[in-house]
């Protein structure tokens, strides 16, 4: 039994380690979205590959324990292990382009991308999986309950990562860069470690203190030092220019930035500057001569346009060249402000003067929110969604029958939309023809007539009206005429160049003849994964045919492993109770059905919060910013839910496999309704926010609340308090890692989320059978 003071540092300390994780885990994911070029696929291997880490480390935890009698000592080192690994992650993840030997411009596939990944977060998660059953072991008899002691380091740990999360939203990302709040977090943790050793450590009987803590107080004043100096600024801009010329050839970088939305840099070569966000590639300027052919492209569509919405890629000219015609507004929506602000120390006087032009009005927020409450409807004669590729899940939502149904909304009976997606010239393959055909097809789900123009970009145009677009040459080169526009950077005979009737007509039969297209919505977000097959083709990776096989993959594909690996576990137990005359209900039993229904649910509570940052992202449009406030509400729904269950350990007595049959089945009905859930709240905006908030906690209440339960049911079969700790521990994290990766790479790109949750439900069905079953043996033999 620890003393009041004693216990009081522990708790500090494995407090500080969560906190500390947080902090780390969502570091890692930033520094990782500018190797993924902003894709949320990242969330789910990085979330992924640090759950592997940790049941890796809780597994190894118990084995270590074995081996080493000094508990304490083995914490301690630990400890200090992580602090040195996470700066060296960092700087080691900002060169991993060079590592790989990628080439300036060159993707990387999505093979080598996940192997590098999993390898540079799983050094980390793993020192904070084997912390686990050290941190349990060295606190024991604080509660006089095994269970409840395991279940204290959780919840407590958990409270941590909760403050973690928090002091990093709104404080740390507003004020320092990444290397900076390495030092500060190493300069805390490092302190900790020296009050927890002086206050734990004995005195007398012989026992020496050892220097250990003087090592702990002598590392926190170099931190403070380093802080202090300009070492960690010059780390960060000298990483910073390692990622820079990775990504660049002979490009200066003038300019690097982390908005609320994503990270800006901007780089100069010779007169042109180059905007990249999330290390992708997404704008030049200026640019006069490819925007001069996009704006007259677009503008000629309408035959006498009015009112225009132009949502995003507003640089480089484009704007310059719509407003040589006779329009009376042009509204621009940028949903980045600082991506404005940024740019426009660069801009030439001439777009300047165009960006003060009292036609243009520029409103900061995301496009689908400035068209949800947009009051005057039916406004626009046309609307111009001038974004990239439907690359990540944010991007995707402005290629989705459900916006295009939201832009009908806003245009004119005669209104057209304009939008485009990356394609090949002459030749339009399975991967290609997929990708831009999609667009094609969700755009007459929603549009009476729909044209394509051919070329490596694929312009197309959408009407509700007939008559009103058309992609005939000598048309548009009389609307051109009629407008009596000089444009130094265009002129009419352009429009032929960039139509020939042949390639017209070739794009449009292909696309024609293609009976495979899917609709891309936002509950299935079919052409980002599409993306993702077109990623790995050109970065010649090996998985790109085998996602493509998945396009078309139903949910019978993912429910029948489920149930074939339940009846194999019943047709096991089954034989077992033949040769025996009885299914015993022992601690075996007991112990690996309690960890399957805690793997399950680890699995469920990681899938669901995906789910919820997905939808979270469909209608705000950002989560760099908020990923740190949503990962700390997790944890604080882990936290409460592992108190009440501690409190019902310590306070009654119940049978302890029926509260888990209770619980899995409150998360069966919970998984499958989340669905609607999102789709009610979706629906007012207004509060959308904190809704989803709401379910995030919620969720981390029900993964949570488990933890404590099954660390009581597995205590009752194995007082090792190690051995426990470790096994459920590393049970939730297996889960957790399968979840996320799963989730955010298979099941909602191709399942979306109905058919995600789906699955989810079933899993958890399956584990409840499973409870059921170690029920029913008990029930005969407490009625004989």
């Amino acid at each position: 039994m620890q003393n009041r003071k004693s216990s009081f540092v522990l708790f500090l300390c494995i407090a500080s380690i969560g906190c500390y994780a947080t902090i780390a885990q969502v570091l890692l994911i930033r520094e990782f979205l500018n190797i993924f070029y902003g894709n949320e696929l990242c969330l789910g291997i990085v979330f992924g590959a640090w759950f592997l880490g940790i049941a890796s480390g809780a597994f190894a935890g118990i084995k270590f324990e074995c081996f080493f009698k000094q508990s304490m000592t083995v914490f301690i080192v630990f400890l200090f292990s992580m602090c040195l690994v996470l700066p060296v992650q960092i700087v080691t993840i900002r060169g991993v382009r060079h590592i790989l030997n990628i080439g300036t411009g060159e993707y990387i596939s999505l093979l080598p991308l996940l192997s590098i990944t999993v390898s540079m977060v799983l050094p980390f998660s793993f020192i904070i999986g084997i912390v686990f059953p050290f941190s349990s072991k060295v606190v024991r008899g604080i509660t006089r309950d095994t269970a409840s002691d395991i279940g204290s380091v959780y919840i407590i740990e958990s409270m941590g990562s909760l403050i973690g999360g928090l002091i990093f939203s709104f404080y740390l990302v507003s004020k320092f860069h990444s290397i900076h709040i390495v030092t500060l977090m190493n300069a805390g943790m490092f302190f900790i470690l020296f009050l927890m050793q002086y206050v734990t450590q004995k005195k007398g009987a012989g026992e020496k203190r050892g220097n250990t803590h003087l090592l702990a107080l002598g590392l926190t004043l170099v931190m403070i030092i380093l802080w202090f100096s300009p070492v960690p600024e010059r780390i960060d801009a000298w990483t910073t220019k390692i990622r820079w010329n990775a990504f660049t050839h002979n490009i200066e970088l003038v300019a690097s930035a982390d908005s609320r939305y994503q990270h800006i840099d901007i780089g100069k070569q010779a007169d042109q500057y180059n905007v990249y966000l999330n290390g992708h590639f997404a704008f030049a300027f200026p640019n006069e001569y490819d925007y001069a052919q996009i704006a007259h492209l677009v503008m000629t569509q309408h035959p006498s346009p009015k009112n225009v919405l132009v949502i995003g890629g507003g640089f480089g000219g484009l704007l310059t060249e719509m407003l040589f015609y006779p329009i009376e507004r042009l509204d621009y929506v940028e949903i980045d402000q600082k991506l404005l602000h940024i740019t426009s120390n660069y801009l030439s006087p001439s777009e300047k003067k165009t960006l003060s032009d009292h036609r243009i009005n520029i409103f900061h927020q995301d496009g689908r929110y400035y068209i949800k409450h947009l009051e005057e409807k039916h406004s626009y004669d046309i609307v111009f969604v001038n974004v990239p590729d439907p690359s990540t899940a944010f991007l995707n939502r402005f290629y989705t029958r459900n916006f295009f149904e939201e832009i009908q909304t806003i245009l004119k009976p005669d209104g057209i939309i304009a939008t485009s997606v990356s394609s090949s010239v002459t030749y339009i393959g399975k991967e290609v023809g997929s990708y831009t055909g999609s667009l094609y097809k969700t755009l007459h789900e929603t549009f009476r007539e729909v044209k394509v123009t051919p070329g490596q970009t694929n312009f197309y145009f959408a009407c509700g009206k007939k008559g009103i677009i058309t992609l005939d040459w000598e048309t548009l080169m009389e609307r051109y005429k009629q407008q009596g526009i000089q444009s130094d950077y265009f002129n009419e005979y352009l429009f032929y160049t960039l139509l020939q009737p042949e390639q017209v007509d070739f794009i449009e039969t292909q696309l024609q003849q293609r009976k495979d297209l899917v609709i891309n919505t936002d509950a299935k977000p079919v052409a980002y994964f599409l993306n993702l097959v077109l990623w790995d083709a050109f970065a010649g990776g090996n998985l790109h045919s085998f996602f493509y096989r998945l396009k078309n993959t139903g949910i019978k594909y993912f429910l029948i492993p489920i149930a074939f690996t339940l009846a194999g576990r019943i047709l096991y137990l089954s034989v077992r109770k033949r040769r025996t005359n009885t299914l015993q209900l022992n601690s075996y039993y007991r112990k690996t059905h309690a960890l399957i229904a805690l793997a399950t649910t680890g699995f469920t509570g990681m899938a669901l919060e995906i789910i919820l940052l997905y939808a979270f992202q469909n209608i705000y449009g950002y989560i760099y910013e908020r990923i740190g406030v949503i990962v700390s509400l997790f944890m604080a729904g882990l936290a409460f839910g592992g108190y009440v269950a501690n409190k019902m350990i310590r306070k009654k007595q119940f049978d302890w496999i029926k509260v888990l049959l209770f619980l899995e089945g409150v998360i069966v009905v919970y998984a499958i309704t989340v669905p609607f859930l999102i789709s009610i709240v979706s629906v007012y905006s207004s509060v959308a926010e904190a809704a989803l908030i709401f379910l995030v906690m919620f969720t981390g209440i029900l993964t949570g609340i488990e933890f404590p339960i099954v660390n009581k049911i597995c205590a009752e079969c194995d007082d090792n308090i190690a051995t426990s700790a470790g096994a459920t521990d590393g049970a939730d994290h297996i889960g957790a890692f399968l979840g996320s990766l799963l989730t955010g790479i298979l099941f909602l790109p191709l399942l979306g989320v109905y058919g995600s949750c789906l699955v989810l439900t079933v899993l958890n069905i399956s584990s409840l059978i499973l409870l059921v079953l170690l029920n029913i043996p008990q029930n005969k033999r407490q009625a004989e």
